[in-house]
């Protein structure tokens, strides 16, 4: 995760100068490449409607729309957002200590912060006035979900409710592989699927104590059944755990999208971790198909 190293109209020379053909960017430049603005190849898509917005419309409102997207996409300011939302009389320090928390703090300096929180407030994503944070807009607003999620025993709410937007972003299917799944998946399955969108739900699992008894197992056919109402078919398959220990990793996969993600009992507890976006759908699409294959129906 980097921090902007200068002030956004500093940066905003940096995107004319690209835009303009003038020159390439620096390797060192990571704060314009996390953030969707830049990249090897120059201006991306969003860097590009910066400077059609700044240097040749002089558009302020899409400036500022560009901007405020592409912070979002930031996991600093994705942390400041889901900690101080709501919180009154949030500071600087309470920033500081939120990206602490979040283990953010590899080039976190006074200066840096500074800098951050004066381009959120630039992008109207917070006010900053005499020390002072209010985040404006719930970090949910946002029609994206963001490339980073991070969870926390202080946002128990907030955490499941990630988990479900994830699940909501999936098309034509929900792949879900968690070793250690649990019933609680279900509550999110239910609130997500939608008939319009997907038509298949598949569980990927290892058989645990927690998970095969008639309980667990009563719940799942209930929600298969509610499920087929909706022209959505869910199955669930236990592998053996010699068939899959060359992946660690959770995933919930669409056709087109996917995302790493910690297992449920992770995510229902807040124990500290990420929901990241995945550039690899294809391939983990294909790697799925191949262990259901090798699969028990439950």
């Amino acid at each position: 995760m980097t921090y902007p190293s200068r002030p956004w109209p500093s940066y905003l020379d940096v995107i004319k100068s690209l835009g303009e053909r003038r020159g390439q960017l620096d390797a060192s430049e990571g704060f314009l490449t996390e953030t969707g603005f830049a990249n090897a190849h120059g201006l991306t898509e969003l860097g590009s409607a910066v400077f059609r917005a700044v240097f040749i419309e002089g558009d302020e409102t899409a400036k500022r729309t560009a901007l405020r997207k592409g912070l979002m996409r930031s996991p600093l300011v994705l942390a400041i957002c889901q900690a101080l939302f709501g919180v009154p009389n949030a500071t600087k320090a309470n920033a500081e200590a939120a990206l602490r928390y979040q283990a953010l703090s590899v080039g976190l300096t006074d200066r840096t912060l500074g800098t951050l929180l004066t381009m959120m407030a630039e992008a109207q994503i917070i006010t900053y006035k005499r020390g002072i944070i209010y985040v404006l807009d719930s970090p949910f607003a946002e029609g994206e979900v963001p490339r980073s999620v991070f969870i926390s025993r202080e946002t128990p709410f907030s955490n499941v409710l990630w988990l479900t937007r994830v699940l909501r972003e999936c098309d034509g299917h929900i792949y879900w592989l968690d070793k250690h799944f649990q019933a609680s998946g279900f509550e999110a399955l239910a609130d997500a699927a939608e008939g319009s969108r997907i038509n298949v739900i598949r569980i990927l699992s290892l058989k645990l104590d927690g998970n095969s008894s008639p309980r667990v197992r009563k719940k799942y056919q209930s929600l298969q059944q509610e499920l087929a109402h909706k022209g959505i078919d869910l199955q669930w398959r236990f592998i053996d755990s010699k068939l899959i220990r060359d992946t660690h990793d959770r995933w919930i996969i669409g056709e087109i999208s996917a995302r790493n993600v910690p297992d449920v009992g992770t995510i229902m507890s807040g124990n500290h971790s990420e929901i990241s976006l995945s550039d690899h759908a294809s391939k983990l699409n294909q790697t799925f198909d191949d262990y259901w294959k090798q699969g028990t129906p439950v």
